[in-house]
Protein backbone atom coordinates (compact mmCIF):
# COMPACT_ATOMS: atom_id res chain seq x y z
CA UNK A 1 0.00 0.00 0.00
CA UNK A 2 1.22 3.34 -0.89
CA UNK A 3 0.97 6.12 1.60
CA UNK A 4 0.30 9.64 0.61
CA UNK A 5 2.11 12.44 2.22
CA UNK A 6 0.10 15.62 2.39
CA UNK A 7 2.20 18.74 2.64
CA UNK A 8 0.77 21.95 3.94
CA UNK A 9 0.98 24.69 1.37
CA UNK A 10 1.77 27.75 3.42
CA UNK A 11 2.53 31.15 1.95
CA UNK A 12 0.34 31.19 -1.17
CA UNK A 13 -2.08 33.68 0.35
CA UNK A 14 0.79 35.94 1.40
CA UNK A 15 2.11 36.10 -2.19
CA UNK A 16 -1.36 36.89 -3.54
CA UNK A 17 -1.80 39.61 -0.90
CA UNK A 18 1.55 41.20 -1.80
CA UNK A 19 0.65 41.21 -5.51
CA UNK A 20 -2.73 42.80 -4.79
CA UNK A 21 -1.17 45.46 -2.52
CA UNK A 22 1.45 46.32 -5.18
CA UNK A 23 -1.23 46.58 -7.89
CA UNK A 24 -3.38 48.83 -5.70
CA UNK A 25 -0.36 51.03 -4.91
CA UNK A 26 0.43 51.38 -8.63
CA UNK A 27 -3.19 52.27 -9.40
CA UNK A 28 -3.19 54.84 -6.57
CA UNK A 29 0.00 56.44 -7.87
CA UNK A 30 -1.42 56.60 -11.40
CA UNK A 31 -4.68 58.15 -10.23
CA UNK A 32 -2.85 60.69 -8.08
CA UNK A 33 -0.69 61.75 -11.03
CA UNK A 34 -3.70 61.84 -13.34
CA UNK A 35 -5.67 64.07 -10.96
CA UNK A 36 -2.70 66.43 -10.48
CA UNK A 37 -2.15 66.80 -14.22
CA UNK A 38 -5.87 67.29 -14.81
CA UNK A 39 -6.04 70.05 -12.19
CA UNK A 40 -2.97 71.75 -13.69
CA UNK A 41 -4.50 71.60 -17.20
CA UNK A 42 -7.73 73.15 -15.94
CA UNK A 43 -5.83 75.91 -14.17
CA UNK A 44 -3.70 76.61 -17.24
CA UNK A 45 -6.77 76.74 -19.50
CA UNK A 46 -8.44 79.27 -17.23
CA UNK A 47 -5.21 81.27 -17.13
CA UNK A 48 -4.97 81.25 -20.92
CA UNK A 49 -8.46 82.71 -21.19
CA UNK A 50 -7.60 85.38 -18.63
CA UNK A 51 -4.36 86.13 -20.53
CA UNK A 52 -6.34 86.67 -23.73
CA UNK A 53 -8.64 89.15 -21.97
CA UNK A 54 -5.67 90.93 -20.39
CA UNK A 55 -4.03 91.22 -23.84
CA UNK A 56 -7.29 92.50 -25.27
CA UNK A 57 -7.54 95.14 -22.52
CA UNK A 58 -3.97 96.22 -23.23
CA UNK A 59 -4.81 96.35 -26.93
CA UNK A 60 -7.79 98.60 -26.36
CA UNK A 61 -5.65 100.93 -24.26
CA UNK A 62 -2.92 101.02 -26.92
CA UNK A 63 -5.38 101.74 -29.73
CA UNK A 64 -6.97 104.57 -27.77
CA UNK A 65 -3.61 106.06 -26.82
CA UNK A 66 -2.06 105.88 -30.29
CA UNK A 67 -5.13 107.35 -31.99
CA UNK A 68 -5.51 110.08 -29.34
CA UNK A 69 -1.83 111.04 -29.40
CA UNK A 70 -1.45 110.58 -33.14
CA UNK A 71 1.81 108.69 -32.57
CA UNK A 72 3.29 105.52 -31.06
CA UNK A 73 5.71 107.54 -28.93
CA UNK A 74 3.72 107.30 -25.68
CA UNK A 75 2.54 103.73 -26.38
CA UNK A 76 5.59 101.75 -27.57
CA UNK A 77 7.48 99.67 -24.99
CA UNK A 78 4.87 100.23 -22.25
CA UNK A 79 3.97 97.57 -19.70
CA UNK A 80 0.50 97.69 -18.20
CA UNK A 81 -0.25 95.84 -14.96
CA UNK A 82 -2.91 97.95 -13.28
CA UNK A 83 -6.35 96.35 -13.36
CA UNK A 84 -5.19 93.17 -15.12
CA UNK A 85 -5.56 90.74 -12.18
CA UNK A 86 -1.85 90.00 -11.84
CA UNK A 87 -1.08 89.95 -15.57
CA UNK A 88 1.46 92.18 -17.30
CA UNK A 89 0.61 93.42 -20.78
CA UNK A 90 3.63 94.50 -22.83
CA UNK A 91 2.83 96.84 -25.70
CA UNK A 92 4.83 97.28 -28.88
CA UNK A 93 3.79 99.88 -31.45
CA UNK A 94 5.25 100.90 -34.79
CA UNK A 95 3.81 103.53 -37.04
CA UNK A 96 3.87 104.41 -40.70
CA UNK A 97 3.14 108.09 -41.15
CA UNK A 98 1.99 110.09 -44.12
CA UNK A 99 0.46 107.28 -46.14
CA UNK A 100 -1.31 108.80 -49.12
CA UNK A 101 -4.09 107.01 -50.90
CA UNK A 102 -6.04 109.07 -53.41
CA UNK A 103 -6.77 112.37 -51.73
CA UNK A 104 -6.45 110.96 -48.18
CA UNK A 105 -3.33 111.05 -46.06
CA UNK A 106 -3.26 109.01 -42.87
CA UNK A 107 -1.07 107.12 -40.39
CA UNK A 108 -0.98 103.37 -39.78
CA UNK A 109 -0.26 101.88 -36.34
CA UNK A 110 0.87 98.26 -35.94
CA UNK A 111 0.31 97.24 -32.32
CA UNK A 112 1.35 94.01 -30.58
CA UNK A 113 0.30 93.26 -27.00
CA UNK A 114 1.53 90.25 -25.03
CA UNK A 115 -0.06 89.43 -21.68
CA UNK A 116 1.84 87.10 -19.34
CA UNK A 117 1.52 85.68 -15.85
CA UNK A 118 3.17 82.94 -13.80
CA UNK A 119 6.32 80.90 -14.22
CA UNK A 120 7.32 77.36 -15.17
CA UNK A 121 4.26 75.05 -15.05
CA UNK A 122 1.79 77.88 -14.40
CA UNK A 123 3.09 80.28 -17.08
CA UNK A 124 0.48 81.57 -19.51
CA UNK A 125 0.87 84.03 -22.36
CA UNK A 126 -1.28 85.40 -25.16
CA UNK A 127 -0.36 87.84 -27.92
CA UNK A 128 -2.73 89.96 -29.97
CA UNK A 129 -1.70 91.94 -33.04
CA UNK A 130 -3.75 94.63 -34.72
CA UNK A 131 -3.28 97.28 -37.38
CA UNK A 132 -5.29 100.49 -37.09
CA UNK A 133 -5.41 103.75 -38.97
CA UNK A 134 -6.40 107.26 -37.96
CA UNK A 135 -8.52 107.73 -41.08
CA UNK A 136 -11.91 106.16 -41.61
CA UNK A 137 -12.77 104.39 -44.83
CA UNK A 138 -14.67 106.45 -47.43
Amino acid sequence: MMSRVIKNQNGFSAIAAVVIVVLLALMGTYMSTFISVSALNTSTSAGAIQAWFAARSGMQWAIHQSLSLGTCTGVDSQTISSGLNGFNASVSCTETTGVTEGSSTYNIYNIDVTATKGSNETFVSRTITVTVTDNSAP
